[in-house]
Protein backbone atom coordinates (compact mmCIF):
# COMPACT_ATOMS: atom_id res chain seq x y z
CA UNK A 1 0.00 0.00 0.00
CA UNK A 2 1.47 3.10 -1.28
CA UNK A 3 1.93 6.52 1.35
CA UNK A 4 -0.42 8.80 0.70
CA UNK A 5 0.43 12.96 1.33
CA UNK A 6 -2.08 13.65 3.79
CA UNK A 7 -3.09 15.02 7.33
CA UNK A 8 -5.15 13.00 9.40
CA UNK A 9 -7.62 15.44 11.25
CA UNK A 10 -9.66 13.39 13.58
CA UNK A 11 -12.33 16.33 14.24
CA UNK A 12 -13.16 16.61 11.13
CA UNK A 13 -16.03 14.80 8.81
CA UNK A 14 -15.32 12.56 5.91
CA UNK A 15 -12.51 13.38 3.44
CA UNK A 16 -12.11 16.28 5.42
CA UNK A 17 -10.46 14.31 7.76
CA UNK A 18 -7.70 14.08 5.41
CA UNK A 19 -8.13 16.83 2.89
CA UNK A 20 -8.59 20.09 2.92
CA UNK A 21 -12.45 21.26 2.26
CA UNK A 22 -12.21 22.41 -1.16
CA UNK A 23 -9.80 19.41 -2.03
CA UNK A 24 -12.63 17.20 -0.47
CA UNK A 25 -15.25 18.48 -2.69
CA UNK A 26 -13.36 18.82 -5.78
CA UNK A 27 -12.09 14.93 -5.19
CA UNK A 28 -16.10 14.33 -4.39
CA UNK A 29 -16.63 16.21 -8.09
CA UNK A 30 -14.48 13.95 -9.82
CA UNK A 31 -14.78 10.57 -8.35
CA UNK A 32 -18.69 11.52 -9.01
CA UNK A 33 -18.04 12.22 -12.93
CA UNK A 34 -15.99 8.72 -13.02
CA UNK A 35 -14.08 9.93 -16.57
CA UNK A 36 -11.10 12.41 -16.76
CA UNK A 37 -12.06 15.99 -16.48
CA UNK A 38 -10.52 19.50 -17.03
CA UNK A 39 -10.34 22.30 -14.64
CA UNK A 40 -13.20 24.04 -16.31
CA UNK A 41 -15.49 20.75 -15.89
CA UNK A 42 -15.21 21.35 -12.03
CA UNK A 43 -15.21 25.01 -11.80
CA UNK A 44 -18.59 24.90 -13.41
CA UNK A 45 -19.95 22.14 -11.53
CA UNK A 46 -18.57 24.20 -8.36
CA UNK A 47 -19.39 27.94 -9.87
CA UNK A 48 -23.06 26.45 -9.81
CA UNK A 49 -23.02 26.21 -5.94
CA UNK A 50 -20.98 29.02 -4.90
CA UNK A 51 -18.39 31.51 -5.73
CA UNK A 52 -14.95 30.56 -6.51
CA UNK A 53 -12.72 31.50 -9.17
CA UNK A 54 -11.37 29.32 -11.71
CA UNK A 55 -7.68 30.21 -10.97
CA UNK A 56 -8.19 28.68 -7.39
CA UNK A 57 -9.68 25.33 -8.89
CA UNK A 58 -6.99 24.71 -11.36
CA UNK A 59 -4.60 25.60 -8.11
CA UNK A 60 -6.11 23.10 -5.97
CA UNK A 61 -6.14 20.29 -8.61
CA UNK A 62 -2.47 21.20 -9.35
CA UNK A 63 -1.86 20.59 -5.72
CA UNK A 64 -3.99 17.43 -5.93
CA UNK A 65 -1.88 16.10 -8.58
CA UNK A 66 1.29 16.93 -6.96
CA UNK A 67 -0.08 14.60 -4.25
CA UNK A 68 -0.42 11.82 -6.48
CA UNK A 69 -3.86 12.28 -5.79
CA UNK A 70 -4.60 13.03 -9.07
CA UNK A 71 -3.04 11.87 -12.55
CA UNK A 72 -2.36 14.91 -14.93
CA UNK A 73 -2.19 14.96 -18.76
CA UNK A 74 -1.39 17.89 -20.87
CA UNK A 75 -2.83 17.75 -24.18
CA UNK A 76 -2.36 21.87 -25.60
CA UNK A 77 -3.14 24.23 -23.51
CA UNK A 78 -5.76 22.32 -21.41
CA UNK A 79 -4.79 20.07 -18.58
CA UNK A 80 -6.90 17.07 -18.05
CA UNK A 81 -7.29 14.97 -14.88
CA UNK A 82 -8.30 11.46 -13.66
CA UNK A 83 -8.13 10.37 -9.94
CA UNK A 84 -4.97 7.85 -9.27
CA UNK A 85 -7.25 5.75 -7.18
CA UNK A 86 -10.55 4.82 -6.90
CA UNK A 87 -12.62 6.59 -3.67
CA UNK A 88 -12.63 2.94 -1.72
CA UNK A 89 -8.70 2.59 -2.76
CA UNK A 90 -7.99 6.25 -1.37
CA UNK A 91 -9.79 5.16 1.32
CA UNK A 92 -8.15 1.88 2.20
CA UNK A 93 -4.80 3.78 1.76
CA UNK A 94 -5.73 6.61 4.18
CA UNK A 95 -7.01 3.96 6.84
CA UNK A 96 -4.12 2.04 6.17
CA UNK A 97 -1.93 4.86 7.15
CA UNK A 98 -3.45 5.94 9.84
CA UNK A 99 -3.24 2.65 11.50
CA UNK A 100 0.00 1.90 10.56
CA UNK A 101 1.05 5.03 12.38
CA UNK A 102 -0.57 4.41 15.40
CA UNK A 103 0.14 0.25 15.77
CA UNK A 104 3.81 1.71 15.14
CA UNK A 105 4.03 3.64 18.21
CA UNK A 106 0.93 3.17 20.52
CA UNK A 107 0.09 -0.79 19.46
CA UNK A 108 -1.30 -1.93 22.96
CA UNK A 109 -3.23 0.83 22.82
CA UNK A 110 -4.94 0.76 19.76
CA UNK A 111 -5.82 -2.70 19.85
CA UNK A 112 -7.22 -2.52 23.04
CA UNK A 113 -9.32 0.76 21.77
CA UNK A 114 -10.29 -1.09 18.21
CA UNK A 115 -11.37 -4.11 20.69
CA UNK A 116 -13.64 -2.10 22.89
CA UNK A 117 -15.41 -0.81 19.68
CA UNK A 118 -16.27 -3.73 18.91
CA UNK A 119 -19.92 -5.21 21.40
CA UNK A 120 -20.08 -8.65 22.48
CA UNK A 121 -22.84 -9.20 20.43
CA UNK A 122 -22.06 -7.81 17.26
CA UNK A 123 -21.46 -11.42 15.38
CA UNK A 124 -21.38 -10.00 11.74
CA UNK A 125 -17.98 -8.05 13.18
CA UNK A 126 -16.71 -10.41 15.23
CA UNK A 127 -17.34 -13.53 12.17
CA UNK A 128 -15.23 -10.76 9.86
CA UNK A 129 -12.45 -10.76 12.19
CA UNK A 130 -12.25 -14.44 12.54
CA UNK A 131 -12.56 -14.54 9.24
CA UNK A 132 -9.14 -11.95 8.71
CA UNK A 133 -7.23 -13.46 11.70
CA UNK A 134 -7.66 -17.29 9.86
CA UNK A 135 -6.24 -15.45 6.52
CA UNK A 136 -3.58 -14.06 8.39
CA UNK A 137 -3.02 -16.87 10.24
CA UNK A 138 -3.04 -19.03 6.83
CA UNK A 139 -0.84 -16.74 5.16
CA UNK A 140 -3.19 -14.81 3.15
CA UNK A 141 -3.26 -11.30 4.17
CA UNK A 142 -5.29 -10.16 1.48
CA UNK A 143 -8.21 -11.92 2.42
CA UNK A 144 -11.60 -9.87 2.78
Amino acid sequence: MKKLPVDFKPGMQGLNKVLGNLESEIMDIIWRKDCEVCVRDVFEDLAARRKIAYTTVMTIMGRLSDKKILEKRKQGNTSFFIPAMSRDEFTQGVVGNVLDSLLEDFADATLAHFMTRVKSDDRETIEKLEKLLAAHKDGDADAD
